[in-house]
């Protein structure tokens, strides 16, 4: 699976675990572990078959996540097609309120012409926009101009 994170929270710190255990407990394939030992996964010396400590598994990942993340800041949102925060495109952002206190903050992408989204507190707004110039949407209500409901549609109106 590309693009899968794998998890840590099933490895206990102060056990052991061959390729197949590590790889069971994070979630990974025995291949996946054995790459990342090329990458920088410290196995226990001296011992055949080879066994990590699972403090190790623990930091290794954990040194992984912090290395991908991209925080996206005041008055940046991040773009899926490109894989990284920018600034909308003429600096302008729309605000579409999901209720009362939510909603999202939508611009496109510079470079994709993608679509990015948000999501923010009303509260929080004015931090999340930061310079861009924003304007509120609000949704369309449903039962706008609709007609009189007839309760029975077989009579003629006369």
């Amino acid at each position: 699976m590309a693009n899968r994170r794998h998890s840590a929270r099933r490895v206990k710190k102060l056990r052991t675990y061959n390729v197949r255990e590590a790889a069971k407990a994070t979630g990974a394939t025995p291949g996946t572990v054995r790459q990342w030992a090329k990458n920088g996964l410290e196995a226990v010396e001296g011992v055949y078959p080879t066994i990590y400590r699972g403090v190790d598994i623990i930091a290794f990942l954990k040194r992984r996540d912090e290395g991908r993340k991209q925080p996206c800041g005041s008055g940046r949102m991040y773009c899926l097609r490109c894989k990284a925060p920018k600034t909308p495109a003429f600096g302008e952002a729309e605000f579409w309120a999901d209720g009362i206190k939510l909603g999202t903050l939508k611009g496109l992408c510079p470079d994709c012409a993608g679509i990015m989204n948000r999501r923010s507190s009303v509260a929080k707004l004015n931090a999340a926009a930061g310079d861009l110039k924003v304007s509120m949407r609000c949704a369309d209500s449903r039962l706008s101009g609709t007609p009189e409901p007839n309760s029975n549609p077989h009579s003629k109106r006369g």
